[in-house]
Formats: structure tokens, C-alpha cells, sequence
């Protein structure tokens, strides 16, 4: 339902490699993102280059893709925003979009899916606006 009041919503999923560059999610690739898209989410798609899973480029890519909601990648083995914060590009896409921990390893039980999905829903139908 958060979905469809949201269409316009542009979700870009992320990871975090350091000030120069950053993975860009393959939606269709990871688990919990293929159930947003199911849901009805529009995810943002990094383009044709790179690997199965990701697509490792610049920031400006990143902020060229002008995501509204931004998932970045919360495992321990990630780059945590803390320290692309310091970059122009990590502040340009973040200024208007509000950032969401994703891990991309989520447990496979229904309770952390389900704490994943309302915490998007909550994000997308905050960005919706009032009902």
C-alpha cells in the first residue's frame, strides 16, 4: 500500500566503497529488493556495466540516478556513511533523500524481513506526503 501511494519514489540500494566510489545494487540480484520491486517499489536500476550483484562507479553516477530514498548497505564489512559524509557527492544525494540501513545478508527469518519492509513503508509513505 506504502508502494502505491508512493509511485513517483525512486529507491537506489547502495554500498558504501569509499570517497571515490560506490557499489550500486542490481535490484533483481538481492533477495529483499526483488520483494519491494514485487510490492510495487520503484528501485532504481545501476545500468548495464559491471558485475552480477553490483555496479562499482563514481558518486556522480550515484547522485545521477537522483534516488528519493536511499538504501545503504549496514553490514560490518561495509563502508558506513560516516565516512562517505565527508564527500560533496555522499552530501548532494543524501540532501534530499533520507538514508535507510540495508543488509543485503538479511537473516533468513520473517521477522527481519518484515522489520525491513515496514521501515521502507515507513520511509515511502513519510516521502508520499499526507494521505
Amino acid at each position: 500500500a506504502a508502494a502505491r501511494r508512493a509511485p513517483g519514489v525512486r529507491v537506489l540500494a547502495l554500498s558504501p566503497a569509499g570517497p571515490e566510489k560506490v557499489h550500486l545494487a542490481r535490484p533483481s540480484a538481492w533477495p529483499e529488493l526483488r520483494r519491494l520491486a514485487d510490492l510495487g517499489v520503484r528501485l532504481t536500476d545501476p545500468g548495464e556495466e559491471g558485475g552480477v550483484n553490483w555496479r562499482t562507479t563514481a558518486w556522480d553516477k550515484a547522485v545521477g540516478l537522483t534516488p528519493n530514498l536511499v538504501l545503504s548497505d549496514a553490514r560490518s564489512n561495509a563502508e558506513q556513511p560516516r565516512t562517505p559524509a565527508g564527500s560533496a557527492a555522499w552530501r548532494t544525494l543524501t540532501a534530499d533523500a533520507p538514508v535507510l540501513p540495508w543488509n543485503p545478508e538479511l537473516p533468513c527469518s520473517r521477522r527481519a524481513t518484515a522489520a525491513f519492509l515496514e521501515e521502507v513503508a515507513e520511509a515511502l509513505e513519510g516521502l508520499a506526503g499526507p494521505v
